[in-house]
């Protein structure tokens, strides 16, 4: 027995079929291009901010830097103030400070000028030309 004949509606049916598979397939594709591309974006915003972040971070903290360095200075102009032989008081009341602000600023200069070492541990050990043990 023969397998019975297709119609021509049939065939028209399946073409039909066949090419909205095709379109549904194509938007398919489409769609998800477009999401590949939305995530490289979303991928690319978090890089940007990411390097801002780290750029003003920098930023931020060579302002610190040059802040405690001229507060140093400051703290240095106070100091020789002081030296010259002007009265605290007369100091403070000049740059419009308070006694423990002028206070501050003179440790500030001489903590700077103390040698820093860590507790506990002292300078290397001084020996006298006759104290040598032999070996």
């Amino acid at each position: 027995m023969a397998a019975p004949r297709k119609s021509a509606q049939q065939v028209a049916a399946r073409e039909k079929a066949r090419a909205k598979a095709r379109e549904l397939t194509e938007r398919h594709e489409r769609l998800i291009e477009m999401a590949a591309e939305f995530f490289e974006q979303q991928e690319q915003a978090e890089l940007f901010r990411a390097e801002a972040k780290k750029k003003a971070e920098a930023i931020l903290a060579k302002a610190e830097a040059d802040a405690q360095s001229a507060v140093q200075a400051a703290a240095e102009t106070v100091k020789a103030m002081l030296d010259a032989g002007e009265a605290k008081s007369a100091v403070a009341a000049r740059l419009g400070l308070s006694g423990a602000e002028v206070k501050r600023m003179v440790e500030l200069v001489t903590e700077r000028q103390e040698p820093a070492e860590p507790d506990g541990v002292q300078g290397p050990e001084v020996t006298e030309p006759g104290d040598v043990e032999a070996a």
